[in-house]
């Protein structure tokens, strides 16, 4: 018979988790200080509050789970400050481009385009996202092979990244490819659910696995109706609101890496890797305090005018598309943020972070890297 073991906290304690945030350095430390205002450090210091509510402890549910799979040391605020020092030049470009592979622009396909835009417009505030015209794959060149778990063609992520890289518009900060085809960065591996270029800010992620007849083979995905259907190859591909939800995230988290952001082993967040459809619905649709302050010191906003706008862009577009039918936490109702959010302060902004829950059986203390190329 087989038996079910409980999750285990994969928890680093608050003074790394503070350190992570904040920085060791004392002028990364200062510059903490000056960019933020008290309320909001209150709200990041979430981050290291061993009694938080509004980030949650990462868990380890399989021993195949990414945390284990994929070792590596943890990226803290003070790495990713030294690493994005050669990118200011451009830093200084405005626009995001999403490039359409193989994706229909008839009514529909509009339709998740225009929700993508909107969606990441909002949650890299102060950027203008872009919609190129649809690719054909044929045209692109790149390699393909029959899945290895369905009946699905995958496309070879290498000759995608060698076009966009090849293609990209000078005023581009970064662009995306975006495709309901499946991926494979190498023969080895089953699929990915995207992949980037390092040093040339393209990548390229796949909604294949977010269709209606795959998230029904997911965990205990929740019964919702399917929005307009989309052609890919031949085949009607349905979206239902939680696989909007994850086309959004995958989608903000591919961009992330664009933008300088390496995965995120410190809390729960959309920066975590994923190497299953099961941990993909278990990500988060938002950035961890950590990372929310790397993505803050690229692109400059007020913690509490990108929370507003967020919420001002589920409202518009229903708020399940960034619920993801796992009981979300209202961010709004922090004593932090209540003093910006006017009159949106006591409604849902999307769903940012769930609520901790009781203590889990067992806990596993990662190590903290001792140098350069450490494991975490």
């Amino acid at each position: 018979m087989l038996q079910c073991r409980p999750a285990q906290e994969f928890s680093f304690g608050p003074r790394a988790l503070k350190d992570a945030l904040l920085s060791t350095d004392p002028a990364l430390r200062q510059l903490y200080t000056s960019t933020f205002s008290p309320a909001e450090r209150l709200f990041l210091a979430e981050a290291y509050n061993p009694r938080r509510t509004f980030f949650r402890t990462l868990l380890i549910h399989t021993a195949f789970d990414w945390l284990l799979s994929r070792p590596e040391a943890p990226e803290d605020f003070e790495t990713f400050h030294a690493a994005l020092a050669p990118r200011k030049q451009s830093l200084a470009r405005k626009h995001i481009y999403l490039q359409p592979i193989d994706l229909s622009e008839g009514p529909a396909g509009g339709a998740l385009l225009d929700h993508l835009r909107s969606c990441t417009e909002a949650f890299f505030l102060g950027l203008q996202v872009r919609c190129l015209p649809s690719v054909a794959a044929a045209s692109i060149h790149c390699s393909s092979r029959p899945s290895q778990d369905s009946d699905r063609l995958q496309l070879h992520t290498d000759g995608i990244l060698s076009f966009l890289k090849s293609s990209k518009p000078g005023d581009a900060l970064c662009v995306l490819g975006l495709t309901l085809s499946d991926l494979y960065p190498r023969e080895a591996w089953t699929f990915t659910f995207g992949t980037f270029l390092p040093g040339h800010e393209v990548g390229v992620c796949s909604f294949a696995r977010f269709s209606g007849e795959s998230l029904q083979q997911g965990p205990s995905t929740p019964d919702l109706a399917p929005e307009a259907p989309l052609q890919d190859r031949g085949r009607t591909v349905c979206f239902s609101a939680l696989g909007m939800v994850q086309c959004c995230k995958v989608t903000c988290h591919e961009l992330c890496h664009l933008l300088g952001l390496g995965n995120c082993r410190w809390l729960r967040c959309l920066m975590q890797g994923t190497l299953s459809l099961d941990e993909a619905l278990r990500r988060p649709p938002d950035l961890c305090p950590i990372c929310l302050r790397k993505l803050q010191h690229i692109l400059g906003f007020k913690l509490v005018d990108r929370y507003k706008t967020v919420h001002l862009d589920a409202r518009g577009g229903g708020d399940a598309a960034w619920a993801g039918g796992r009981g979300a936490v209202r961010v709004g109702g922090h004593p932090a943020l209540q003093r910006g959010l006017g009159p949106v302060r006591r409604e849902r902004l999307g769903a940012w972070q769930r609520p901790v829950r009781a203590p889990v059986p067992g806990r596993l203390e990662p190590r903290l890297p001792r140098g350069p190329g450490a494991g975490a």
